[in-house]
């Protein structure tokens, strides 16, 4: 595997919003939480009132949870050197604080390999928001849905009993774990294309005759044999307790029972309604790829994959990586796949390399310096060794890409990796 990927850190990274002709900035974080002291030295991404870009300046002094002062020089080096600032406010600079394994200085190149590719020769991991740059991977991390969904594969329309689904990310996957308690397989429904939360229908009337419930809403809405609540009790229908969708005869009508395709609930009285029919919905791109209701009826447990730009926060293996997504802020192991980005399963990630030729191939297995690539296989998930000898070796950079042999007589091609 050669020597793991060197892990960017930084102590924080801090937005800048405002500096000042008194040698203040202001940023929008808590220095104080983040443990940002005197002395320490930090880079911006971009040139802002009088900092200039990719230049190390020093934190002078902290002066109050969200403003310091700066020094040119290290604060050990006397007379000290302050820069000249200007007074600006609205802004959004990113600004890295102590940054350390954010690089590789090889200013020849290295024994063997292109002069030209000076500085960055090999590539790094770690927060992709840290100034410099560091791997870009696209990852999916499984995380459990509150809640069970309800789908049927004549439908891209899905219900949940207990879910949140405007929670739940335009873009992901979802899977129900159907079968019995420790006898669970994992099935992908769809990916969701409108996270649409709570359909409210309104309800004008109950009648006793053909336990009809009447809307001033669209009925037609709402997705039969799916769960359903209401926020006020009427006609024998209690608030907040679980009913569902028996038929839909038109737009202003429908049936509810306590069980899917169980007995219409007889309804108390005939009378005029002030209250909502709550479904939790979310729409898919197609409709479902299997049929969910679970095995006891009130719907399958769910798991959501969010494909996701991330980064890498450690190297666990030759093929797998702890990684944090940029959207999702959650942290998980996944192995490095085949795939496309979109077509991520959980707990998988995508790292893309270039050649010289510009054309492209899956990162196999990723190092300091040293790559693997997948070669055939597409849609394979790199869980140990099956396939390691189908792949193509091949040396990493950030910089530009080289064929094998043109430059001292570099056996493997040099790959551009994605970074951020």
């Amino acid at each position: 595997m050669g020597r793991p990927l060197k892990i960017a850190k930084a102590q924080a990274v801090l937005t800048i919003t405002g500096t000042a002709t008194t040698g203040v900035v202001t940023v929008s974080q808590n220095l104080n939480t983040l443990g940002i002291i005197a002395g320490m030295p930090f880079v911006t991404a971009s040139t802002v009132g009088g900092l200039t870009a990719n230049t190390t300046y020093y934190i002078n002094q902290v002066l109050t949870s969200t403003t310091f002062n700066v020094s040119s020089t290290n604060l050990s080096v006397q007379p000290r050197v302050y820069p000249t600032l200007t007074n600006t406010s609205g802004q959004t600079v990113s600004a890295s604080v102590a940054v350390v394994d954010a690089y590789f200085n090889n200013p020849n190149g290295g024994p063997g390999f292109p002069t030209t590719n000076a500085n960055t020769y090999s590539v790094v991991g770690g927060n992709t928001a840290i100034v410099g740059k560091q791997v870009l991977a696209n990852i999916a991390i499984g995380a459990n849905v509150a809640g069970t969904i309800f789908a049927s594969n004549n439908s891209p329309l899905v219900v949940g009993l207990g879910t949140n689904f405007a929670a739940v990310a335009n873009g992901t996957h979802l899977y129900a774990y159907q079968g019995t308690p420790g006898n669970y397989s994992v099935n992908l429904l769809g990916t969701v294309s409108n996270n649409i939360g709570n359909r409210t229908v309104a309800v004008a009337n109950s009648s006793a005759t053909g336990n009809v419930i009447g809307t001033s809403g669209n009925a037609q809405t709402l997705q039969t044999g799916t769960p359903v609540v209401f926020d006020t009790s009427f006609g024998g229908l209690t608030a907040g307790s679980t009913y569902f969708i028996n038929a839909v005869p038109n737009a202003a009508a429908f049936t509810v029972s306590t069980t899917i395709g169980g007995p219409n609930v007889a309804l108390t009285s005939n009378s005029s309604v002030t209250a909502n029919a709550i479904q939790q919905q979310a729409l898919l791109a197609t409709n479902s790829a299997v049929n969910a209701a679970g095995y006891n009826g009130f719907g399958d447990p769910i798991l959501g994959a969010l494909p996701e730009a991330g980064y890498i926060v450690r190297q666990k293996g030759k093929q797998k990586y702890l990684v944090t997504g940029t959207v999702t802020g959650l942290t998980a192991q996944c192995y490095l796949a085949n795939l496309a980005n979109t077509a991520l399963t959980p707990n998988t990630m995508h790292i893309i390399a270039t050649y010289a030729n510009s054309t492209t191939q899956a990162v196999q297995s990723l190092s300091d310096h040293t790559v693997e690539l997948f070669t055939a296989n597409s849609g394979v998930v790199a869980t140990g060794t099956a396939n390691i000898n189908n792949s193509a070796p091949a040396y990493a950079t950030f910089n530009s890409e080289a064929d094998a042999n043109v430059a001292n007589a570099m056996p493997y091609p040099l790959v551009q990796i994605a970074s951020a």
